[in-house]
């Protein structure tokens, strides 16, 4: 795979979790306002903030997308590894079962694209 294919892979992983990140906004709102405030929350406000980081300082800098899909790849799946040890852990959503298969589709995803740069 050419060296600009990889930085394209790497820099739209970065651009569409920022995305879909912020997105969960609209889940925090609808959760927030029929259930209130509970450790949910904090599940949500953590993908919206990491979203709206990675938007400002990822979008157009090449320096972040490669360790960015790396680093976010990791914690990821570790969360998902973590999700299938202990599922539903303290009753919390982020370990459900959905939220498992998402948190690996974007840690596996974030590992195999920020690895690629790897081979010259």
């Amino acid at each position: 795979m050419r060296q600009h294919t990889k930085q394209q892979a790497q820099k739209w992983y970065t651009r569409i979790i920022g995305i879909f990140f912020v997105l969960v906004l609209m889940t925090l709102i609808t959760d927030y306002s029929k259930l209130g405030h509970r450790p949910e929350t904090w599940h949500k406000i953590f993908h919206v903030l990491l979203g709206a980081v990675v938007l400002y300082y990822g979008w157009n800098n090449r320096k972040f997308w490669k360790p960015f899909a790396l680093a976010n790849g990791a914690f990821f799946a570790y969360i998902a590894l973590f999700g299938l040890a202990f599922p539903d852990f303290g009753g919390l959503d982020a370990f459900n079962r959905l939220d498992t298969i998402l948190h690996g589709i974007v840690g596996t995803s974030g590992l195999v694209i920020g690895l690629l740069n790897e081979k010259k």
